[in-house]
């Protein structure tokens, strides 16, 4: 049923750019130079556009459940293929976790605690209180929550955003910026390991369009303005993605750039340069706050479809607790158990940069993954439920452009998979046969763990009354 004023291509437009867009991943992308572009121009063909037009079919097919990725794969394999998959979204944001608040902790360093990057002890206790700040601060009333959304999107996302870009072009017209655009070398990436294990990265920074699945029946017209709208939000991210990155390579020098606080790295160059270097603390707390707004965002969402899970009986029944607030109290919890384990890498790991670069390798590589698996859903589904209705269609007729579509996507991921074990350039990991080791260990237990559920619970006697 349509809400009185349905959502229009422009409104679809901006929810699908919301979903997607963030300026934490532009530093350790502009590490690899000019270079970084190529991948998201390749992200955005092989796997941006295939997610966005699948997620738009799925979505509008399947409501049930509160729709999205567990939804779909349940449609398609049954329910134990649906919780793997939800598991995989869940737990591809709880390995994040640590990876951003490390990434916020060293954005706070340059408000005058640098001492924080030397000292892995005081780096971790940091990072632990903040965590479990964030999580409680998540049972309070959700019009509480967004809040801080709202504050830090605006303070801490678009506000640095546009000091970067205009401080990229203010180096343009100086001329104090010594990258060249004309070279072709400067823009292909170099072949080896080190650089394309960025591209898993890539990839996982293309994803969250899934998000436009809810909307799908309040959308006017959505066989003309789905198309419209998916068309005008790739261009949009990818020229946001493309030129924040190139901006910051601009100001500050690719292989200086340190890929956890690069943002503020670069914006402070520009507030030097211009005699205004007194506000690097204050711009530094504002893109924390940016930073603490994503992180507490991914935070409850992702909890919010493993409780609607667990309620359904298909995972334990303790994660479908909520509180009076109607928050996934028990999920929150567990999950910052969860993170606070996995922080704990930063204390074993040789640098604070190789423990990062492992945990944002793992959640990528978890986030394509499970869109393997969505892709798969969707071929499936079309001969399993041919006549089915579709709100939106992959294609006039036939099945073809479908399948041409989700290939690409299944082959982008793969891609991702293979190249995402290996540590990329700016961890600088001597060791590279142990690190490929600790990851496919990672990759293999996170994996089992839903997979022993499923058996445990198919053997259970579960009284049904319970």
């Amino acid at each position: 049923m349509y809400p009185t004023k349905p959502l229009t291509v422009s409104k679809l437009t901006l929810i699908n750019i919301t979903a997607i867009i963030s300026l934490s991943s532009i530093a350790y992308m502009a590490t690899i130079g000019l270079s970084s572009i190529i991948f998201y121009l390749i992200a955005g063909c092989l796997f941006l556009i295939p997610t966005a037009l699948v997620s738009a079919e799925l979505g509008g097919m399947l409501t049930a459940d509160n729709g999205g990725v567990y939804t779909w794969v349940k449609a398609a394999f049954g329910e134990k293929a649906g919780v793997v998959a939800i598991w995989m979204e869940w737990f591809n944001n709880v390995i994040s976790f640590p990876a951003t608040l490390s990434a916020l902790v060293a954005t706070v360093a340059y408000m005058g605690f640098s001492e924080l990057m030397n000292n892995k002890a005081a780096l971790w206790l940091l990072m632990f209180i903040i965590f479990w700040l964030t999580t409680l601060f998540n049972f309070l009333p959700i019009k509480k929550v967004v809040i801080l959304n709202i504050i830090g999107a605006l303070f801490g996302m678009i506000l640095p955003g546009l000091l970067l870009l205009a401080g990229a072009l203010y180096f343009i017209i100086s001329g104090k910026t010594q990258l060249q655009f004309t070279h072709i070398n400067n823009w292909l990436p170099s072949l080896s390991f080190a650089t394309f294990a960025l591209f898993v990265k890539t990839l996982s920074g293309y994803s969250g369009i899934q998000a436009t699945s809810f909307h799908i029946q309040n959308i006017d017209n959505p066989k003309r303005n789905v198309p419209r709208a998916i068309l005008y939000a790739i261009v949009i991210i990818f020229l946001l993605s493309s030129i924040s990155t190139a901006a910051l390579i601009i100001i500050t020098p690719s292989q200086s750039i340190n890929p956890m606080n690069g943002l503020i790295q670069g914006i402070s160059s520009v507030l030097i340069l211009i005699g205004l270097g007194k506000l690097q603390s204050l711009i530094a707390f504002l893109i924390a706050l940016g930073m603490l707004a994503a992180l507490s965002t991914w935070m409850l969402a992702p909890a919010r479809a493993i409780q609607e899970v667990a309620h359904q009986r298909l995972l334990p029944k303790i994660l479908a607790k909520k509180n009076k607030n109607q928050m996934p109290v028990n999920v929150l919890l567990i999950q910052g158990i969860f993170g606070s384990l996995l922080s704990f890498v930063f204390l074993f790991m040789p640098t604070i940069q190789s423990a990062f670069a492992m945990l944002i390798a793992l959640t990528s590589q978890f986030t394509v993954f499970m869109w393997i698996m969505v892709f798969a859903s969707a071929i499936y589904l079309r001969f399993k439920q041919p006549n089915r209705q579709r709100v939106f269609r992959i294609g006039k007729k036939g099945n073809k452009a479908l399948i041409f579509i989700c290939s690409l996507g299944i082959l982008a991921c793969l891609c991702g998979l293979i190249l995402g074990i290996f540590p990329p350039g700016f961890s600088h990991i001597q060791n590279i046969t142990a690190y490929i080791s600790i990851m496919l260990i990672a990759d293999s237990i996170i994996i089992l763990l839903p997979l022993i559920w499923i058996y445990v619970h198919k053997h259970q006697k579960i009284n049904p009354h319970i």
